[in-house]
């Protein structure tokens, strides 16, 4: 009797369990851009013959979105998408199709719910770098590296005289001296004080594990005890001001000259005019005497 009762209660909990439930072919799936994919999506008949059936889509900077609501495809998905008891089918995805998935079924007082992660694959792209190519000893100097295509996101790798750099350089004999730090997730490769023993060629690598790895242009950064280009402007800026010494001085032994030849004229003249007005004293004189004669 005991193991009767036993048999009975453990039925019921299995049917119980089975109940309302929501199945997912696989929750994670991959497939190239611009091919078709199946996101499969399974319920039991518990829902009823006609359940509701929704199907929700959360990109991958958050934000959510209705694929198939109300028994009709969203007006974003018309023409790309086929829903049906088995799931959801895209005729060709591209790369802004990657995210989560909510598969959502509800009928006759059940509700039930299972997430596919859609993953789209894309090549990496030519990354975009961002290297300085003058510096100063002792500064926090970071080269950054950006691949805007890749997905799965890529990873990173970089690259001084062609030579790829060991994510920790004190592990390796030749790099020991170095202090960098790379980050291969986010691509940036940072010297908290850069040496001159950083000078060189710098370019940056990104791959996802589709197609080939794809690299950066290479520039030169330069390590200098100071802005070479500043001390050059302000040296030049004082040649030039030596150069125009002489000519400066020379202008001014000029200009005084010419003073003096104009103070000499003026001299002269005023002494011609003195001159004019004794002739011109002596002259009336004459004339009076004349008049005084009988």
């Amino acid at each position: 009797m005991l193991t009767f009762v036993f048999v009975c209660l453990s039925i019921s909990v299995t049917g119980l369990n089975a109940a309302f439930t929501v199945t997912v072919g696989s929750p994670s799936v991959k497939v190239k851009e611009n091919e078709g994919v199946d996101l499969k999506c399974s319920y039991t008949a518990d829902f009823g013959p006609k359940p509701r059936i929704e199907w929700k889509f959360t990109n991958l900077k958050g934000y959510k979105f209705y694929v198939y609501f109300a028994g009709r495809t969203t007006a974003e998905y018309e023409g790309r998408i086929t829903v049906s008891h088995g799931g959801m089918r895209f005729n060709k995805v591209t790369r802004a199709d990657s995210g989560d998935y909510d598969c959502e079924v509800s009928g006759l007082g059940g509700y039930g719910e299972e997430t596919i992660k859609l993953t789209v694959l894309v090549p990496s792209s030519k990354p975009i770098s961002r290297i300085p190519t003058s510096v100063t000893t002792g500064s926090n100097v970071r080269l950054t590296c950006f691949d805007e295509d890749g997905s799965p996101p890529s990873t990173y790798r970089w690259f001084k005289d062609n030579t790829p750099l060991p994510e920790d350089p004190s592990k390796f004999p030749s790099f020991k001296n170095l202090t960098y730090k790379i980050n291969p997730l986010d691509g940036n490769l940072e010297f908290p004080s850069v040496s001159k023993l950083d000078s060189g060629s710098y370019f940056c690598e990104a791959s996802n594990g589709e197609g080939t790895p794809q690299s950066g242009d290479a520039v030169h950064m330069e390590v200098d005890d100071e802005d070479t280009s500043q001390a050059s402007t302000m040296r030049s800026s004082s040649s030039m001001e030596t150069l125009n010494v002489p000519s400066k001085i020379s202008m001014n032994h000029m200009l005084e000259k010419q003073y003096g030849v104009y103070m000499l004229q003026e001299v002269k003249l005023k002494l011609e005019i003195q001159k004019l007005e004794l002739e011109i004293t002596k002259l009336k004189l004459e004339l009076q005497k004349l008049r005084q004669e009988p």
